[in-house]
């Protein structure tokens, strides 16, 4: 098996060592320390949910006299810490916060149990910590699959951050530590955020939340408080330690308060990959995009200078028959002016702002929709690598014009086609690219065997393609027998395979590392993912920086730390 290493980073170092001499074996978390950092945190609330007389407790032990009333039934919860927590039929009505009506900034933070699969929730939503009419909420969302955190500012804007199923399910059964907020001073800009066990899982940026929230907070602790009663109550486990304050909590606070719940070191349970594969690449979605507006020139400097294996671009092909990037086939989205790109000239385009004000106000009012010209110039003065998602399926022409204006050397593209037609124009046009098809996976499916899903890729590279590419839900879609016959089989066909477009630091890291192995041909192949198409590429390098040397020093360290783990079980 094949892999590829980075020079470890001094502070995954000097972090592995720490393990290494704690032992960092997992245990129940302190509930002392863990209050006593809570409240050096400056809640504005603080409800520790433990019982009293054999009813939950509502007391709030921040001392700012904001009590919550126990109501519901049914026996009581086990807790974080041992003692009682809501859920199973018990909840809690809580008061509203006077001194959040025109903040700018909350966090809710709370521990939570799955005792069951999210999507196992009988109503449609679980309420963990639920504010009326949605102000700010923490909760279970069985629809869309996702532990969310929605906030509602007071020009009536809304974003849910989720962390989906596939993380918080594989947590079942534990105390998971959830924290939602939304941060005016993120650095992308004023932004939503959760995190599950000190992960930022997800991030939602928006100009529009760059504002206060509203009047009118009472609030249901495991439960949903609407029109004055509660409903959708928390009954798959346990909703304990909850606290709410007027601030973004920093990243510290967020671990260090994870470690003193949980009994856990943050480092040694943080989201890692055992290993990638030789040549794994990290691919920049649309550039540095969830910090700078998408595929601008600004985002691609971005996504080069964080040292991004590849940079992201949509082309599109004007009415003038010259190749721009956007993603969309208009521009509304991005510029906020309704144009048609096939049905308008370039200078037409020129004439708009690609600042995506939406998201980013008007921090980058200043980007256009740069040409395909003007994006490779760029990456070939930055002997950066590109890839090209052809969104008009006839583009090959209107690329090789810009590669020959630009003398951008083919040998650093991929191009992605969606379509047999579109490969072959890419086949026909860009001769020493590599060639992507994006739209063979629910004909690789349809082939039931090994042998008939090795007969269609051979066509596919009978046909000019050098690689694959999919969405990492469709990869994990049906499990390993799907997945591990796609990278072993392309791995026998000399086959690249991306999947796009993965923003969380666990499934990063699980994707890194999965590997597949078959029988193909009478030889042993072990088939792994060539690379991720990302909108947050600093996370993605950071994982495939911690991947230790085979034989270094911190391989030896983290062994050490894994044998000492296991003497103290």
């Amino acid at each position: 098996m094949n892999h590829r290493h980075r020079p470890l980073r001094p502070h995954l170092l000097a972090a592995l060592m720490s393990v290494c001499i704690a032992g960092t074996a997992q245990a129940a978390g302190n509930a002392a320390a863990y209050a006593s950092s809570v409240l050096a945190s400056d809640p504005l609330a603080y409800w520790q949910l433990d019982a009293v007389a054999g009813q939950l407790s509502g007391v709030d032990a921040s001392g700012n006299g904001l009590n919550a009333t126990p109501l519901g039934s049914g026996s009581l919860v086990s807790g974080l810490f041992g003692g009682a927590a809501a859920g199973g039929g018990n909840y809690l009505k809580a008061p509203s916060i006077p001194s959040l009506t025109g903040s700018n900034a909350v966090t809710i933070e709370a521990w939570i149990k799955l005792d069951a699969p999210l999507g196992s929730i009988g109503e449609s939503f679980a309420g963990i910590y639920d504010s009326s009419q949605d102000h700010y909420a923490l909760y279970l969302d069985r629809g869309n699959g996702e532990l969310r955190f929605k906030v509602t500012t007071a020009n009536g804007y809304a974003e849910r951050p989720g962390a989906s199923s596939y993380i918080v399910n594989k947590k079942q059964g534990e105390w998971i530590h959830v924290v939602g907020m939304l941060d005016p001073n993120d650095a992308a800009g004023a932004s939503a955020k959760i995190y599950v066990d000190g992960v930022l899982r997800d991030r939602h940026t928006a100009a529009k939340l760059a504002s206060t929230l509203p009047a009118g907070q009472a609030a249901a602790i495991a439960a949903d408080w609407n029109a004055g009663k509660p409903n959708r109550l928390y009954e798959l486990g346990g909703v304990d330690q909850v606290a709410i304050y007027d601030r973004a909590l920093s990243e510290s606070e967020i671990r260090s308060h994870f470690e003193l719940g949980s009994g856990r070191s943050f480092i040694a349970s943080a989201p890692r990959p055992t290993s990638v594969a030789e040549g794994f690449e990290v691919i920049a979605h649309r550039g540095n995009s969830m910090f700078a507006p998408e595929n601008t020139l600004e985002s691609n400097r971005q996504a080069i200078a964080l040292g991004a294996d590849r940079f992201e671009t949509d082309v599109w092909v004007t009415k003038d028959g010259i190749a721009v990037n956007m993603h969309d086939g208009t521009t509304t989205r991005t510029t906020g002016v309704n144009r048609s790109i096939a049905n308008s000239t370039l200078a037409e385009l020129e004439a708009l702002s690609a600042g995506y004000s939406d998201v980013f106000g008007d921090r980058y009012a200043g980007e256009k929709i740069p040409t395909l010209v003007e994006t490779l110039t760029l990456a070939r003065d930055a002997g950066a690598k590109v890839v090209l998602d052809t969104k008009d399926a006839k583009a090959g022409a209107a690329i090789a014009r810009a590669v020959e204006e630009t003398g951008f050397d083919l040998r650093n593209a991929v191009a992605f086609g969606w379509s047999d037609a579109s490969v072959a124009d890419l086949v026909t046009h860009l001769d020493g690219a590599e060639v992507f098809h994006l739209g063979f996976f629910s004909t690789f499916v349809a082939r039931g065997s090994l042998d008939a899903r090795g007969d269609y890729l051979d066509a596919l590279k009978a046909a000019g393609v050098d690689g694959l590419a999919l969405s990492f839900a469709d990869l994990l879609s049906q499990g390993e027998p799907l997945w591990g016959d796609l990278l072993a089989l392309a791995e026998s066909r000399e086959l690249r395979v991306f999947t796009w477009t993965v923003n969380e630091a666990e499934t990063m890291a699980d994707l890194m590392s999965m590997s597949a192995t078959r029988v193909i041909d009478g030889k042993t192949v072990v088939g792994r993912l060539s690379g991720i198409i990302t909108d947050d590429p600093a996370t993605a390098l950071a994982l495939v920086s911690s991947v230790p040397e085979p034989g270094s020093w911190a391989m030896f360290l983290l062994g050490g730390a894994v044998l000492l783990m296991r003497r103290r079980r």
